[in-house]
């Protein structure tokens, strides 16, 4: 794998050395991707997209999506791979043209936040995965119910509207999402629709990345807006970067040291600064033995903007209550909280902090959640 300078000797892809590990089973359960194995780490991608309106252009595509209506067996494109389950009657699978495809006019998928590359750090080893929550909402953008829907994946189209990777489809309903961190679409950014024994990556280029999921009781498809996506060198990249830095600073490095070593639970980091923006948030699932009931964490931060009165915000996840701050980006080192560990409901779910509003000045962010003092 390789990254822009900016991103350091490590790069929040890579776990320790000769490791490779799923995220603990709370943290798994939402997301069952199919994972692989890069240098040591394993790495898996998790996106999704701004919802339109009653309907969504696809991007590259001459029309909107058509509306929903099965598709007979005899028509669907042939494909080197099996359809899922979950996909039968639906026309979606390996060769199929976006185009051809019907989706549902009165719920589609809506992102709630912003994307991030999350790394979890589980039993010795880093997951990683760049995720972005989503929910599902009618044609006016309001709420709409989730039980009835099939956690989200994402499928990968070609620019010439080709699906090239079909995400993953294990059943398991959006609405239990919740009990989690939230419904994600989720896949890895490996083809499912490689022939058996060719190379597996997908090739560097454009794409187009849907947030797709199915309805149970119709079969049909339930779609985003597209995002874009650029593979280089053999990864995925979401934003350019290339800006400039108000007050330059040097980020945190290596979790393994900024995070493991100092027993600190998670952490942010962005990077706008090189060719393609860096957004990674690191988590630490600790043993149980290893936590105290009541120990007091603060957040350490440091951010730098094109405007000194932006702020980004922030949240910590686990079991901290609805804890959420700002964080000024006037370029100097400031820290919020203390606030006392508690364990979660679910032992092995990831704790830390996330960023839920990074504004578009922000060239350098990180914040940390450490032990206070």
């Amino acid at each position: 794998m390789s990254y822009d300078d900016n991103h350091g000797q490590h790069d929040g892809r890579m776990g320790p050395a000769g490791s490779t590990t799923t995220a603990p089973a709370a943290a798994r359960r939402l997301r069952t991707v199919r994972t692989a194995a890069v240098g040591g780490g394993v790495l898996a991608v998790i996106v999704g997209s701004v919802l339109g309106t009653t309907q969504f252009a696809a991007a590259g595509l001459p029309a909107a999506l058509p509306a929903w209506s099965e598709q007979p067996t005899a028509e669907r494109p042939a494909s080197g791979a099996d359809q899922p389950e979950l996909l039968a009657g639906t026309g979606l699978e390996c060769g199929a043209n976006i185009a051809d495809l019907g989706f549902a006019e009165e719920v589609r998928l809506a992102a709630t936040g912003d994307l991030s590359t999350e790394s979890v750090h589980y039993e010795g080893a880093w997951s990683t995965y760049s995720a972005l929550p989503l929910r599902a909402a009618d044609a006016a953008g309001a709420d709409a119910p989730e039980d009835d829907l099939n956690s989200p994946t994402f499928v990968w189209v070609d620019q010439d509207g080709t699906v090239v990777d079909l995400g993953g489809w294990d059943e398991y309903p959006m609405d239990l999402a919740h009990e989690d961190s939230g419904p994600q679409a989720h896949e890895d950014r490996t083809s499912s629709c490689a022939p058996e024994g060719a190379e597996q990556w997908l090739a560097d280029g454009a794409y187009d990345v849907y947030p797709m999921t199915v309805e149970y009781s119709s079969g049909t498809l339930v779609a985003g807006d597209p995002l874009p996506a650029t593979i280089v060198d053999g990864e995925p990249r979401w934003a350019p970067g290339g800006q400039e830095a108000p007050v330059p600073f040097d980020l945190p490095g290596n979790p393994d040291q900024t995070l493991l070593s100092e027993h600190a639970l998670g952490s942010v980091v962005v990077d706008r600064t090189g060719q393609w923006e860096r957004r990674d948030t690191y988590r630490v699932v600790r043993p149980a033995a290893d936590l105290v009931e009541g120990e007091r964490y603060e957040l350490q931060a440091r951010c730098t903007s094109s405007d000194p009165d932006d702020k980004v915000a922030y949240r910590l996840v686990g079991a901290w209550g609805e804890v959420t701050g700002e964080i000024p980006c006037d370029g100097h080192d400031s820290t919020d909280g203390p606030w006392g560990y508690t364990h979660p409901a679910v032992l092995g779910s990831p704790t830390g902090v996330e960023l839920t509003d990074v504004p578009g000045g922000v060239a350098l962010a990180y914040v940390r959640l450490a032990l206070a003092g």
